[in-house]
């Protein structure tokens, strides 16, 4: 390389230098988090599913499990999803007691 080729090269890089700005890490998280507020959310409702409805989603997808021989740690955490939403289903229809009914 030149002397000439030198010293063009190296005014390129400090114009580019000159250029960019050099952020410190509070400058980049500041910049990150000022993007991520704007960005357009649409918020959803979320759609309310019942226990038995769960229970049975569950169910497809643990027989799905076992049909294609999945892991057992897989088919294992299906059961578990199951079971706990089988509790959740009989706790919530327990009978009520009768003073429930009452105001105090």
């Amino acid at each position: 390389m030149s002397n000439t080729e030198a010293l063009q090269w190296a005014a390129e890089v400090d114009d580019s230098l000159s250029r960019n700005e050099i952020l410190t890490d509070d400058k980049i998280i500041r910049t990150v988090t000022a993007e991520d507020d704007d960005d357009d959310v649409t918020l959803v409702n979320p759609v309310k599913i019942s226990h038995s409805e769960a229970m049975a989603a569950l169910n497809t997808s643990l027989q799905r499990a076992e049909e294609q021989n999945f892991e057992a740690h897989e088919i294992m955490l299906l059961r578990r999803l199951r079971d706990r939403a089988f509790e959740l289903k009989i706790g919530t229809a327990a009978q009520k007691k009768i003073t429930n009914f009452f105001r105090r």
